[in-house]
């Protein structure tokens, strides 16, 4: 018998052993407890076949033993299995932070175990030699085998991991990924920050199939997942709206043009108001989170999305923001057969971009054949 599910459905020959691991491992990732004989029953594989696979898993610390099930039935109870959490580590990099570079060594579960910290000189642009030299400190302190390093960029990312556009970095057509590869010789994926962060979000986080994260920064990203696809667009640059012009008389932008949101909404155009006009800390937080609503409902309108996540530093990701936010985009979008769409802060916090990169190194082992 085989399973219903294409996304545990057999592979083809050349690649079944791969294939059929990566099922193993998603019917139990993050933290589900099978036995043999369900794995069997929800895979359709054979339980030879589980069982010789589980035997690989076991011997290579993936998998881990984890008591006997609770059968009421007759017969022999099973073994219950589970992903090992600290069977492997993962180096992630975050470089979407202003100021500096963040990274860390993190557990299958996505827990950090070591993180460190490289300064950035602000307005230069930033030699890739730095990011070499986190990733090398960071690999000498995992405790395990190490599945990859991810990393969380700013800027429009392609899909073999070359930074095509990275303004705040002063990046250009770099080939992030081949030069991480050439330096550590492990597996690399590079991505958006915002991309990598909701689905952190999805991973770690509400778990929702259906959600848009913003994050406010230097710049202005959004991630965007749609019945649990993450959505990137024919040229990677799905979500990059920091410069859609939404005032055409506004500030003049770094990028020439004349008001991008990006240069009315960023952290540090907001925070710069606000020191300058602290009596009107309200007004500011008011307005600008009645811009991203009304910025945010044309696609939320379209495509449905029930939840709106935001990222960014607490002086400005604050409830009078996100109230803003939410009334300003609630009545733009408001229909008879409409929820309300509910806007708050992410959970994740200050780790989202490196629990993003975790996340995408442990979907590639999950998802070999699809590139998911």
């Amino acid at each position: 018998m085989t399973s219903n599910n294409p996304a545990l459905s057999k592979a083809l020959p050349e690649s079944v052993r791969r294939h059929n691991r990566a099922v193993l491992l998603r019917l139990l990732y993050p933290d589900v407890s099978l036995t043999r004989a369900d794995l069997a029953r929800a895979s359709g594989l054979t339980r030879v076949a589980v069982s010789d696979i589980v035997a690989e898993l076991l011997c290579e610390n993936l998998l881990m033993e984890a008591g006997f099930s609770h059968s009421s039935g007759p017969g022999k109870r099973g073994m219950l299995l589970r992903i090992d959490p600290e069977g492997r580590n993962v180096i992630a990099l975050d470089l979407s932070t202003p100021y500096v570079f963040r990274g860390a060594v993190l557990n299958l579960m996505g827990q950090v175990t070591a993180r460190e910290e490289i300064p950035l000189n602000a307005g230069k642009k930033v030699p890739l030699s730095l990011v070499g030299e986190l990733a090398k400190s960071l690999i000498g302190r995992a405790t395990r085998p190490i599945m990859g390093i991810g990393v969380s960029s700013p800027g429009i990312v392609s899909s073999n991991g070359v930074v095509d556009d990275a303004t705040n970095l002063g990046w250009l057509q770099t080939d992030l990924a081949g030069y991480l590869v050439r330096q550590t010789d492990l597996r690399v994926s590079v991505n958006n920050d915002a991309n990598n962060e909701v689905l952190a979000e999805q991973q770690f986080g509400s778990g929702q199939s259906d959600i848009l994260l913003v994050h406010l920064g230097d710049g202005v990203g959004v991630g965007l997942l749609v019945a649990g696809k993450l959505v990137t667009g024919c040229n990677h640059a799905a979500g990059e709206i920091g410069h859609v012009v939404v005032n055409a008389d506004g500030p003049v932008c770094r990028c020439g043009k004349r008001g991008c949101l990006e240069s009315v909404l960023s952290v540090p155009k907001l925070t710069a108001l606000i020191d300058r006009q602290p009596d009107d800390l309200t007004s500011i937080l008011t307005e600008a989170g009645g811009v991203l609503g009304r910025v945010l409902s044309m696609p939320i309108g379209l495509l449905d999305i029930p939840r709106v996540a935001v990222l960014g530093d607490s002086r400005v990701v604050n409830r009078v923001f996100l109230s803003a936010m939410e009334e300003t985009l609630n009545r733009t979008v408001a229909s008879d057969f409409r929820r309300p769409v509910v806007v708050d802060r992410s959970a994740l916090g200050d780790d989202a971009a490196l629990l993003g990169a975790c996340a995408t190194v442990v979907s590639d082992q999950l998802y070999p054949d699809t590139g998911v």
